[in-house]
């Protein structure tokens, strides 16, 4: 599988979560989510991709339980939280990303890249910070094209 197909043709998994367990409801340090999106779990490896290639692709090769070019989503809820030790958690609105859809989704789609503070025990939404990150990315990539 090459760079392209990475983009091109990955699979969007979206799992309802609506219908799971309330885990960790009661818990202050616990992320909710919102219905109108979608998030996936994650770490700086994927950030590091998303950043260069501007899109949230799956992994080359092979996933666990044999998925291939696949990536997996969880639908907001009121039953879905996020803990501290989850990783990053990026979000799209579910109005951009549907089960089964083809295609990797672009950087520019995302409304949240959250990331745990410890010392403030809460999730914070880092994409302004990752959005300046991504155009200094580029804005060197095109400076030295040029």
């Amino acid at each position: 599988m090459n760079d392209d197909d990475r983009i091109l043709t990955p699979r969007n998994r979206v799992f309802d979560t609506s219908k799971g367990i309330a885990a960790g409801k009661n818990l202050p340090h616990a992320m909710s989510t919102k219905t109108e999106s979608v998030y996936r779990v994650t770490g700086y490896n994927q950030l590091k991709d998303i950043l260069a290639t501007g899109y949230v692709r799956p992994k080359e090769g092979n996933l666990k339980g044999g998925h291939k070019n696949e990536i997996f989503w969880s639908k907001g809820s009121d039953k879905l939280f996020y803990f501290g030790k989850a990783g990053i958690i990026i979000e799209a609105p579910a109005s951009k990303v549907v089960n089964d859809q083809i295609g990797a989704i672009p950087f520019s789609d995302l409304i949240g890249i959250w990331q745990f503070n410890m010392e403030k025990n809460v999730y914070e939404n880092k994409l302004s910070f990752y959005q300046k990150v991504y155009e200094e990315i580029h804005s060197s990539i095109h400076s030295k094209t040029k």
